[in-house]
């Protein structure tokens, strides 16, 4: 198994990322031990005028960079990708129902706010 692959699989478990039920769905990775780097906003809404998604992002020690997605105080998703490969790590979860279990979304997928969070 490459070293990349295996690092990332080693910090979804330690992160809890591991699958909360279905193998589909996932836990809110716990941001607090790591570096906070940034805040952004972005536009996931076409109905809303200009930039309504926040972007907060993080990194971890060994140089993974997370991404919380959120709207009005609402956590909507994340993501991560590692700084040395960020083409072939990125992965995106969002929280489609509002439960807090987050499915992955396919890589350079469009995606917008869900309707639980407006």
């Amino acid at each position: 198994m490459p070293k990349t692959v295996f690092s990332i699989l080693s910090l979804l478990i330690l992160l809890g990322l591991w699958p909360a039920q279905a193998q589909q769905s996932f836990n809110l990775p716990d941001v607090s031990k790591m570096k906070e780097l940034t805040t952004q906003w972005s536009d996931h809404a076409p109905d809303i005028p200009g930039k309504e998604t926040k972007m907060a992002f993080y990194s971890t020690p060994d140089g993974l960079i997370y991404t919380i997605y959120s709207y009005k105080a609402r956590t909507l998703g994340f993501s991560f990708h590692s700084n040395r490969d960020v083409q072939k790590t990125y992965r995106l979860f969002l929280d489609s129902a509002g439960n807090r279990l987050f499915q992955e979304v396919s890589p350079g997928t469009p995606w917008q706010i869900p309707a639980w969070a407006r």
